[in-house]
């Protein structure tokens, strides 16, 4: 956590993160990354062309429009915990969201309680479009007996504040006028942050890409990013179908 609130004392903390993240070995992007792409599809309803047929590329362009990663963060505080990060283009909707998955304790009250019944708590926090929070966490049934049942809290800064909320670029303009470095991002964060991609993107450029496409639009993703998680014993969080869009992120730390 940052020592100051100056813009500074923020940044400082980001960037410690960043150098604590140690780069990936061509072994490690190997096990851990995975990279897809859009073939023809549907996006809300809507036909959607396949990225190899979208106007200006090449019919058997190898680019990626989607990946996922399994980064690790070497500090005494993240030692062993999984950060996943996807995102990618033509996607189920445009959504971006962090989903911290809480292990499950040895706690006497619902030792007996089935795991699927409870399943892990979690907080969702809503980047956008629609911001906020949302928390599962085990609640006891009513009754007699020590029965828990996996519930949900949920929070939207829409439906508690309605009105028309200033963008993010509105945001960011403001802070600009003000002269306020809070928002953005230094120097040497951005070079803390090549320090960690560089040896992914490397690695990539020397090995054969995918059988692309791998996703059609429209979907989660490629078959293998669920794989990336379910052979650690996790999942990822799914996006609601209710809605459309051309891109999404969805950073986690792995259930």
């Amino acid at each position: 956590p940052p020592l100051t609130r100056d813009p500074d004392g923020l940044r400082e903390q980001k960037l410690q993160v960043l150098r604590a993240m140690r780069p990936m070995t061509p072994a490690e992007v190997m096990e851990r990354t995975v990279r897809g792409q859009y073939a023809a599809g549907t996006v809300d309803g809507t036909p959607a062309a396949g990225y190899r047929d979208e106007p200006g590329v090449q019919a058997r362009s190898s680019i990626d429009t989607y990946a996922a990663v399994d980064f690790r963060v070497d500090n005494a505080r993240w030692d062993g915990v999984p950060f996943y990060v996807r995102t990618g283009k033509r996607l189920t909707r445009q959504w971006t969201e962090i989903v911290l998955h809480f292990k499950r304790t040895v706690q006497p009250l619902f030792t007996g309680a089935p795991e699927e019944s409870i399943g892990s708590n979690w907080i969702a926090l809503r980047i956008q479009p629609d911001e906020g929070i949302s928390i599962a966490f085990a609640a006891k049934d009513p009754g007699d007996e020590m029965v828990a049942t996996g519930v949900e809290a949920d929070f939207s800064y829409a439906t508690s504040f309605g009105g028309q909320r200033p963008s993010a670029y509105a945001t960011l303009l403001l802070d600009v006028m003000l002269g306020d470095p809070t928002r953005f991002t230094r120097r040497d964060e951005v070079e803390a942050e090549w320090r960690v991609i560089t040896p992914i993107e490397e690695a990539w450029a020397q090995w054969p890409a995918p059988p692309f496409p791998n996703y059609v639009a429209g979907s989660a993703g490629p078959a293998a990013a669920d794989d990336l998680m379910s052979r650690n014993g996790r999942h990822w969080r799914s996006i609601a179908p209710e809605a459309g869009g051309d891109g999404a992120g969805s950073p986690t730390v792995g259930e």
